[in-house]
């Protein structure tokens, strides 16, 4: 994916990037990054430590630390918060999207159980189904966004996650969309899936 962005005060721009190389701007444009080789690199990460059988992340393939402890949630829900101010000045959402997506292709469910099971057993929350027909999946207390404040939904990567793990179960593309988020003050999140016509 190659976007071209334009804007009349390049220079303000850049330095909201970090940037201030000559190179980046073109006539006026600057070309970001392609998302791609990210959204790549970063399920390739989630993969390595991904154990299909326990449906569970094992650390010891990702680092040597001696500390074995979880993070606090609430310093991730933080960095999260601040993440997702950043990307959305940035319009990237879709990123988080794909990244989710890939990587709930990767996990492969066969059926509604085996997601369950996977999101249970990870603390990313505890999925139900709300309605068939629109599926909805409702998501009680998500480990994203519950606690954190936004005028709308921000659960890219779940909502990814789904899309990703809901084509492997219904063997259809989907396109999955958070109707009511935690982070909006509902009682849960809320994703709508339908298959792509």
């Amino acid at each position: 994916m190659k976007m071209e962005l334009k804007t009349k005060n390049m220079e303000g721009f850049l330095t909201i990037l970090g940037k201030n190389d000559d190179d980046a701007t073109q006539e006026g444009s600057i070309y970001l990054s392609n998302d791609d080789e990210l959204i790549k690199e970063t399920v390739e990460h989630l993969k390595k430590g991904y154990d299909k059988e326990k449906y569970t992340f094992i650390e010891s393939k990702y680092t040597n630390r001696n500390i074995k402890e979880y993070i606090p949630l609430e310093i991730l829900r933080l960095m999260i918060m601040i993440m997702m101010k950043k990307i959305k000045e940035l319009n990237s959402e879709i990123t988080l999207y794909d990244i989710g997506y890939e990587f709930g292709r990767y996990i492969n469910p066969k059926n509604y159980m085996e997601l369950k099971k996977f999101f249970r057993k990870n603390n990313l929350g505890v999925l139900k189904i709300e309605s068939k027909n629109p599926l909805i999946i409702k998501v009680n207390d998500c480990a994203l966004c519950d606690g954190l404040k936004s005028n709308e939904p921000i659960c890219y990567f779940d909502a990814g996650v789904l899309a990703g793990a809901y084509e492997c179960i219904l063997n259809k593309t989907v396109v999955v969309d958070e109707i009511r988020c935690m982070a909006q003050g509902a009682d849960a999140c809320y994703f709508k899936i339908e298959p792509v016509k």
